[in-house]
């Protein structure tokens, strides 16, 4: 008894593989797809990382800022930027504006500090003072206007934050 006859063998061989082979290119296909959705997640997550660690950067130099130095107030911190620039004789005055706490272990203390015939560089090293200082300090408004006496000089009253942990 045959089951097969020579001329069916190669016809079978054909559908064998035929049954054989379209799966595996459809499989091929979905993973394909697979990799390419993959790629792109990892390139997400990549992109995600770079911007994690550059803010994980910035929140650790803000967490040292809160732990490294403690200043005894806003005018202290105040004087000692204006001291340091050397401009101590321009600052006519710092008013305590108060203090109030925040959500989470942060207290804010604000003052207006009032600064007269201030050149414009020694403001910009001002604003950078603030800035780099080992406190954390905000500057929360400031106005500007030419001095009566020199016109190239300005009167300053800028109201500034000092953040402090409870």
């Amino acid at each position: 008894m045959k089951i097969f006859s020579r001329s069916s063998i190669p016809i079978a061989i054909v559908l064998l593989l035929s049954v054989l082979i379209i799966p595996v290119f459809i499989m091929q296909r979905a993973s394909r797809k697979e990799v390419d959705t993959l790629k792109s997640k990892r390139t997400e997550l990549a992109l995600l990382a770079t911007e994690f660690s550059t803010l994980k950067g910035q929140v650790d130099v803000v967490e040292q800022k809160t732990t490294s130095a403690r200043v005894q107030g806003i005018a202290n911190a105040v004087d000692s930027i204006v001291s340091s620039l050397g401009i101590k004789g321009k600052l006519k005055a710092v008013k305590g504006l108060g203090s109030r706490e925040i959500k989470g272990p942060m207290t804010e203390e604000s003052a207006e500090m009032q600064l007269e015939r201030v050149s414009m560089n020694e403001l910009v090293n001002i604003f950078y003072r603030i800035g780099e200082a080992p406190v954390i300090l905000s500057v929360k408004r400031a106005t500007m206007k030419k001095s009566f006496e020199n016109p190239e000089l300005l009167d300053v009253t800028m109201t500034i934050s000092l953040f402090t942990k409870k």
